[in-house]
């Protein structure tokens, strides 16, 4: 298994999405996974340590397990069958036993921040999906953000012309991390 690091979270506009990067530690590939609005939000949270009010979904699960005595050992992106990611949740129950959970991979990511346990992907996901063209770290992704904040003000300031600019910026960026050339498959429901 190759031992991966969230490196962030992009908006897509051209797939009206967002994107989870994930990272090699010891390499220079990395896997641009599409998920939802949500998702998207939970994990950034996660990333800068910061805390909804009330316990969302994969506080929940996390403080459930806990309360059963069932350690979140890793998460692992599995498979990629259809353009669909798979994902599972390996677990150690109270006798020591190791399970594996089937999941989403944008699930098994927050429960894996939230737990502070490894995440990993699978060679053959890694080889037939990861992006290796040049080394992308976090500067590309805040650089986005950022952008994005700034077209946000140049809009209500009614300065289109710049926006128009700073957006075409933006663009080019996230197809630096995900390119213009495959569809989304995220972790889109199974059918």
């Amino acid at each position: 298994m190759i031992s991966v690091e969230v490196i962030g979270i992009s908006v897509c506009p051209p797939y009206q999405g967002y994107v989870v990067i994930l990272k090699e530690k010891e390499g220079e590939r990395w896997l641009p996974i599409f998920i939802g609005a949500a998702e998207a939000q939970s994990i950034s949270f996660l990333l800068q340590g910061l805390e909804y009010a009330r316990p969302m979904t994969y506080d929940l699960f996390a403080a459930i397990l806990t309360e059963g005595e069932i350690e979140i050992r890793s998460t692992t992106v599995s498979d990629l069958k259809d353009n669909t990611f798979y994902a599972e949740v390996e677990v150690k129950i109270g006798s020591g036993e190791l399970r594996r959970i089937d999941a989403r991979p944008s699930d098994a990511i927050a429960l894996a921040l939230k737990a502070r346990a490894p995440i990993f992907v699978a060679p053959k996901v890694m080889d037939g999906a990861a992006v290796s063209n040049e080394p992308v770290n976090r500067s590309i992704v805040e650089q986005i953000a950022y952008l994005h904040q700034k077209l946000k003000e140049y809009v209500e300031m009614e300065a289109y012309e710049e926006a128009a600019k700073i957006r075409d910026h933006i663009r080019s960026l996230e197809t630096k991390l995900v390119g213009t050339d495959t569809e989304p498959g995220g972790d889109q429901p199974r059918s």
